[in-house]
């Protein structure tokens, strides 16, 4: 019987854990978005138009004793609002993870 990760680490909805391992004293979880619709960080309209996907890596507070990493599938989405100077926009993760602010 599996731990279900996603109920002890109160993940919000649309975010689940697809995948756990534990390698020596890091807790690695890999956590995949499951919302069907992305909103525009511009415009606010919402799209179903992924259009591809990339790795987040994200370094997390201590968790029974062991380091925590989770590993984030994140979708880029299409924005088609013709008006929208956005074309292209990762989806929010907020407030789960924070956006990094720009160096």
């Amino acid at each position: 019987m599996g731990i279900d990760f996603s109920a002890l680490f109160a993940l919000p909805d649309g975010l689940e854990v697809a995948e756990t391992s534990v390698t020596g004293l890091v807790l690695t979880l890999s956590l995949v978005a499951t919302a069907t619709t992305a909103m525009c960080p511009l415009c606010g309209q919402a799209s179903q138009h992924i259009r591809s996907s990339y790795t987040r890596h994200v370094a997390d507070v201590p968790y029974a004793g062991r380091q925590v990493q989770l590993i984030l599938r994140v979708r880029k989405f299409r924005c088609d609002t013709t008006d929208c100077p956005r074309r292209i926009f990762a989806e929010r993760l907020t407030p789960f993870i924070e956006r990094m602010p720009p160096v």
